[in-house]
């Protein structure tokens, strides 16, 4: 059932399945920033992506069952979800570390060593 769900609107919006990983992954993860009231610098938005993109896998495979099993493209599937995510999550810290500058980050480390 969720196979021919994923096959028809892949056919209704006129993308390949790759594509439609892409934009279900970031259409995800900004439906949980909104919902979890976070910034792009946490975890938990891409971690509900993760998640999401981990069951898709675990019912493909159930769907398909392990004889039939692709693990590239699992893998495949898996990277194109997560990878915009991955990529502002990592901007995100990166900039957030950048904006305390380096006197903030050595005090926050001397804090953490007492």
């Amino acid at each position: 059932m969720l196979n021919a769900m994923k096959t028809d609107l892949s056919e209704f919006l006129h993308l390949s399945k790759d594509a439609l990983h892409i934009h279900i992954g970031i259409g995800l993860y900004v439906i949980a920033l909104l919902a979890f009231r976070r910034g792009p610098g946490s975890w938990w938005p891409w971690m509900t992506v993760l998640g999401f993109e981990l069951a898709n896998e675990a019912i493909d495979i159930f769907h398909h069952g392990f004889s039939h099993l692709e693990v590239s493209g699992s893998i495949k599937d898996l990277f194109n979800t997560m990878l915009w995510p991955t990529v502002i999550l990592t901007a995100a810290r990166i900039q957030a570390r950048r904006s305390r500058g380096p006197a903030a980050v050595s005090d926050s480390r001397a804090a953490n060593q007492t």
